[in-house]
């Protein structure tokens, strides 16, 4: 078994994708995903959110870059990191939103996600990150702190701000 690892989205995790949607009990929201074709084509849709044209900008608010994190054929997570930040972005948001499907939680992925993800960050000229979380997500706050995450303040939305970089 390969260690996870971040990804481009991709057809090869289709089942497992819908699995953790199932997971998030958003199985009936994405009913239109189950077919491989309309999969696909939302996958190209996604890639090309936040990076290519106006509208596809205005729709995401920002550019970014959407990236999955797996293992083996094994869908376990996301990150969305965002290349600019915005005043909303800035109150709550930030440069770098992730997730762990639920099965995979407690596991050590959300910490490696992270890291890499900071990573990719610099890769494109974020040299210091912003993330927030919710005040009583005491699990994203360790997260971010294993990541080096230095706590700013609490935003007038009501996140704390961490800088980590």
């Amino acid at each position: 078994m390969r260690e996870a690892h971040l990804t481009a989205p991709d057809l090869r995790y289709h089942r497992s994708f819908l699995g953790a949607l199932r997971e998030y009990h958003e199985d009936e929201l994405r009913e239109n995903l189950r077919d491989p074709a309309d999969f696909a084509r939302w996958l190209d849709d996604m890639r090309e959110a936040g990076s290519h044209g106006t509208a596809a900008i205005e729709r995401d608010r920002v550019r970014h870059r959407i990236l999955w994190w797996v293992r083996d054929d094994d869908y376990l997570g996301r990150v969305r990191i965002n290349l600019e930040l915005n005043d909303e972005l800035t109150e709550f948001g930030g440069h770098i939103g992730y997730d762990i499907r639920p099965s995979a939680r407690g596991q050590g992925h959300a910490t490696a996600l992270l890291r890499e993800a900071i990573g990719v960050a610099k890769e494109h000229g974020i040299v210091r990150a912003l993330l927030t979380c919710a005040p009583d997500n005491h699990a994203s706050r360790r997260v971010i702190e294993r990541n080096g995450g230095v706590l700013h303040d609490l935003s007038a939305a009501g996140r704390l701000r961490y800088w980590v970089g």
